[in-house]
């Protein structure tokens, strides 16, 4: 999947004094650079540029770089709509301009001691990997624990275009690591711990179908995995080229992207393999059979469906306003019999408004009893995110972990959590839990 590994060389300077360096990387190397740049805390705040660069950088990797386009990005990870006009509609280039100030942030910051600078040039997608122009000619570059001498090679060379989004195009992406050179924290180990009980060891993560959830929308209809495994949107997209389109397209959200990265750095510190799949890709006997991490609610991400049973707290949809809920089966004292966010917000306003969202994050039993699944859902992107971010930062896990009861230092067991926070353009803030069940039954 990635690019193939350069051979060593030495390095031969090509017009230096007009260009910045620009280097010869294998296609983890990049990924590597890039992942430590969308876990900085200059990209905390926005899962939309983090999305942004991981899309431009994966795609470039893969050799896609067709897909960099203004319009694609828009759609793919924007949250545009597949027929809008970037002519009318500007929102790639303000999020490029965001994403060059951010990036520059980034390595006059936290990583100052990058000898590696990526960067976004004016009037491209097309991310550069350059070395500092500071670094000594003798010195060697460390990327991802290999030491090599990099070669310069023609500006016009440079192919550095990447997709975040690659796992969506390939079946089975599996990344495994060698173990952490630290244990992990205690929070970490004490709720993924049971995902890896064995030294190399594998974990599934399904990120969401959110073609699918959009074409519900645009079709005014609800369907289940019943249907999502029979194709029954593209029986029914049939004399409509524009639905057709939309479905038979792959794409997920930037918090899906962002859980899955750090979801195989969960699967490093243990030692252990992510196998990170698409959706429409799962077959329910690997899924049997496999410790999973479902992202995204029941509308994007069918599956969920299979675990609902053992949930108190269970996405569905207002039946008047078409807003995405989390329906409360069993209230208790203090509790609301539901947990909604405005549909206008839900549809088109996320970036302009702040309103109180929800997520859920739950531990069930998988389809062999054997096996652990997590889900984690939110009623929009931003919940996602949150939930996503709080399973796997060891603080905030540590805090859930003590408001749900969990004696530390054991294997957390079942349970039920539903987070409410202040979703807010570009991010969330104020991420708390609200109710449990624990373990997941009423």
């Amino acid at each position: 999947m990635g690019e193939a590994t350069t051979p060593q060389s030495s390095r031969t300077p090509v017009n230096s004094t007009a260009y910045p360096p620009i280097l010869v990387l294998t296609g983890a190397e990049k990924r590597e650079i890039v992942r430590r740049i969308v876990h900085s805390q200059a990209f905390a705040s926005s899962p939309a540029l983090r999305a942004f660069l991981l899309y431009v950088t994966e795609h470039a990797v893969s050799s896609t770089s067709e897909r960099i386009k203004e319009q694609r990005i828009g759609c793919e990870v924007l949250g545009r709509k597949p027929d809008y006009d970037p002519a009318t509609d500007n929102v790639v280039r303000v999020r490029a301009h965001e994403l060059r100030q951010r990036l520059d942030k980034y390595f006059s910051t936290e990583g100052a001691h990058e000898p590696i600078i990526v960067s976004i040039p004016k009037g491209s997608y097309v991310p550069v990997f350059a070395e500092r122009a500071s670094a000594p000619e003798s010195s060697t570059a460390q990327i991802g624990g290999t030491v090599r001498r990099w070669r310069w090679i023609p500006w016009a060379l440079c192919v550095s275009l990447a997709a975040a989004v690659l796992f969506l195009t390939v079946s089975n992406w599996k990344i495994q690591s060698a173990p952490h050179a630290q244990p992990p924290p205690v929070s970490i180990r004490d709720f993924w711990g049971q995902f890896f009980r064995e030294p190399g060891q594998e974990m599934m993560a399904v990120a969401a179908d959110s073609s699918f959830a959009l074409w519900q929308d645009m079709a005014g209809q609800e369907l289940n995995l019943a249907d999502y495994l029979s194709r029954k949107y593209l029986q029914t997209a049939i004399g409509n080229p524009k639905l057709r389109e939309l479905v038979a397209r792959r794409s997920t959200s930037p918090a899906d992207l962002a859980l899955t990265l750090r979801l195989a750095e969960v699967a490093r510190t243990f030692g252990g393999k992510l196998n990170s799949q698409y959706a429409r890709n799962v077959d329910i006997r690997e899924l049997r059979k496999s410790n999973v991490v479902l992202i995204g609610s029941r509308r994007s991400n069918p599956w969920v469906e299979l675990f609902e049973r053992h949930m108190n707290f269970v996405l569905t949809r207002d039946p008047h306003s078409g807003a995405p809920l989390f329906e409360n089966r069993h209230p208790k004292a203090n509790e609301r019999p539901a947990y909604t966010i405005p549909v206008v917000f839900d549809a088109d306003g996320t970036e302009k408004q702040e309103f109180e969202s929800y997520a859920v994050i739950a531990i069930v039993p998988n389809l062999a009893t054997t096996e652990t699944a997590i889900l984690v859902e939110g009623l929009n992107m931003q919940a996602t995110e949150a939930g996503g971010e709080i399973v796997t930062n060891p603080e905030r896990l540590k805090l859930l972990l003590h408001r749900v009861g969990h004696k530390e230092g054991t294997p957390v067991p079942p349970f039920e959590a539903l987070i409410k926070m202040t979703s807010v353009p570009g991010g969330y803030t104020d991420a708390q839990a609200i109710a449990f069940r624990y373990p997941a039954q009423p």
